[in-house]
C-alpha cells in the first residue's frame, strides 16, 4: 500500500513535469502519463498493480468523466459554440460516421456487427484531453482553434451516447435499430431538460451557497446528484452535467441572484481546472495501469483502424473545410484525431454491460487510445519538414498557401 501512495505522490509532481515537457516537445502529457503507467505496473517496475485499486477504480474513473463533462460545459460559451459549428459541424459529422462504419467493418470479423458498431461508437470522437492543449502551441488560428476545440467536445458527448444506445443491439435482445434510435431520442432530450433544469436550479442556489466555507465541494456534490439522478431515471447522467455546465456558463444577462454575480470566475475555473488536472492525472496512469502487451493483437487491429480513420479523415477534411483555411492548418486538422478519455472510460463501461465481447471492445479501445496518441505526436510535428511540407502542398492545393513551415506558439 506504501508503494501505491508513493507512486501517487509521484505521478501528481511528474504531471506538472510532464505538462511543461509538452509546451516544449508537443508530446502530450497524456501520453507520457500513459507510459507513466506501464512503468509503474505489471509491465515495469511492478510497484503498482490494478487489483491495488479494487472496486474504486471503475467509480473513480466514473468520477473522471463526470468532472472532465462538467469543467467542459463551463468552458463553452455559447457565442463560440455559434461562431465554431459552422467551421466544424462537416468535419464533425462525417468524420463520426466514417469512423462508427470503419471500425465496424474492420472489426466486425473478430467481434461480430453489432459489438463491432459499439467500438466504433465508442471512438467516433477525438480526445479533448489531446486536442485542447496541442492545438494551443500549433500556432492555429482562431478559427481553426475553435472549430477543433469545439468538435472535441461535441464528439465527447457523441462518445458517451451512441455506444451505450447500441449496446441492447449487441446484446442481441429482442430489439430494433428503430426502437433503439426512438429510446436514444427519448433519452437525449429527457437528459438536455434535466441538464437544464438542474442548470437552473443551481444558479438559484449559488449567491447563497457561494457563502459556504467549501463552496466548491457543494458545487461537485451537486454535480454528482446530477449524474446520479440521470442514471437512476435511465437517461444519461454524463450529458445532463454537461449541459448543467452549459447552463451555468451562460446565465441570462438579466438574471442576477440577489444583485451578487452568477457567472463563472477567473478563480472558479482555476479551480475546475486544478480537479481536472487531477483527474486525468489519475485515469492516464490508470489506463497505462491497465494495458496489457502480453498478445499483439488488439495492437495490430488498432493499428488498421487508425491508419483507416486518419486516412478518412484526411479525404473528408480535404472535401469540407473552408477553402480560406490555411493548408497546414487544413492538414493538421485532418490528423488531429487522437482518442483519449471518454472513449477508454466508456470502453471500460462496455465491458461490464456486455456479457460477450466487452473485454475484447475493450481492450482493443485501449489499444487505439495509445496507438492514435501516438500517431498524432508523431505526424503533427512532421508536417513542418520540408518533405511532408511538399505532400501537404499537394494534397491539400485548394487551401490557401499560408506561412511556410507555420509556426508554434511558445509560452
Amino acid at each position: 500500500m506504501h508503494a501505491a501512495i508513493l507512486s501517487i505522490g509521484l505521478v501528481i509532481f511528474l504531471g506538472h513535469l510532464l505538462a511543461g515537457l509538452f509546451q516544449r516537445t508537443r508530446i502530450p502529457d497524456v501520453l507520457l502519463l500513459i507510459g507513466l503507467g506501464i512503468a509503474l505496473g505489471p509491465v515495469g517496475l511492478h510497484w503498482v498493480r490494478l487489483e491495488d485499486f479494487g472496486r474504486a477504480g471503475p467509480v473513480l474513473t466514473t468520477i473522471a468523466l463526470v468532472v472532465i463533462l462538467f469543467e467542459g460545459g463551463l468552458g463553452m460559451p455559447l457565442a463560440a459554440l455559434r461562431r465554431g459549428l459552422v467551421d466544424s459541424s462537416g468535419l464533425t459529422l462525417f468524420s463520426a460516421v466514417a469512423t462508427v462504419f470503419l471500425v465496424a467493418g474492420i472489426a466486425s470479423p473478430d467481434l461480430g456487427w453489432w459489438p463491432a458498431m459499439v467500438l466504433g461508437a465508442i471512438l467516433s470522437g477525438t480526445s479533448s484531453a489531446v486536442v485542447l492543449p496541442m492545438v494551443g502551441f500549433l500556432g492555429l488560428s482562431e478559427r481553426t482553434r475553435t472549430a477543433l476545440a469545439l468538435e472535441s467536445a461535441l464528439t465527447d458527448v457523441l462518445t458517451i451516447v451512441l455506444p451505450f444506445a447500441l449496446v441492447p443491439l449487441a446484446v442481441g435482445g429482442d430489439v430494433s435499430s428503430w426502437m433503439v434510435g426512438r429510446d436514444v431520442g427519448v433519452k437525449f432530450i429527457a437528459a438536455l431538460v434535466l441538464g437544464w433544469a438542474a442548470g437552473w436550479l443551481w444558479l438559484r442556489l449559488q449567491a447563497r451557497a457561494r457563502r459556504l466555507r467549501n463552496y466548491f465541494s457543494a458545487m461537485y456534490a451537486f454535480v454528482f446528484v446530477v449524474y446520479g439522478a440521470g442514471e437512476a431515471l435511465s437517461v444519461s447522467g454524463a450529458i445532463a452535467v454537461l449541459v448543467a455546465g452549459v447552463t451555468l456558463a451562460n446565465p441570462p444577462k438579466w438574471w442576477s441572484a440577489g444583485g451578487e454575480t452568477v457567472a463563472v470566475t477567473e478563480t472558479d475555473r482555476a479551480i475546475h481546472g486544478e480537479v481536472v488536472f487531477l483527474m486525468k492525472l489519475f485515469f492516464f496512469v490508470y489506463l497505462g495501469l491497465s494495458l496489457r502487451f502480453d498478445e499483439l493483437g488488439p495492437y495490430l487491429l488498432a493499428a488498421q483502424l487508425v491508419g483507416a480513420i486518419y486516412l478518412a479523415r484526411t479525404l473528408i477534411a480535404r472535401v469540407v473545410l473552408p477553402r480560406s483555411v490555411e493548408r497546414r492548418e487544413a492538414a493538421i486538422a485532418s490528423v488531429m484525431a487522437p482518442k483519449g478519455l471518454a472513449a477508454a472510460v466508456v470502453a471500460s463501461a462496455a465491458a461490464e454491460l456486455l456479457p460477450e465481447g466487452g473485454e475484447a471492445i475493450r481492450d482493443i479501445a485501449f489499444a487505439v487510445v495509445l496507438v492514435s496518441i501516438v500517431a498524432t505526436s508523431l505526424v503533427v510535428p512532421l508536417l513542418d519538414l520540408p518533405g511532408p511540407r511538399h505532400l501537404v502542398r499537394v494534397l491539400f492545393r485548394p487551401f490557401a498557401p499560408g506561412s511556410v513551415g507555420g509556426s508554434v506558439k511558445n509560452t
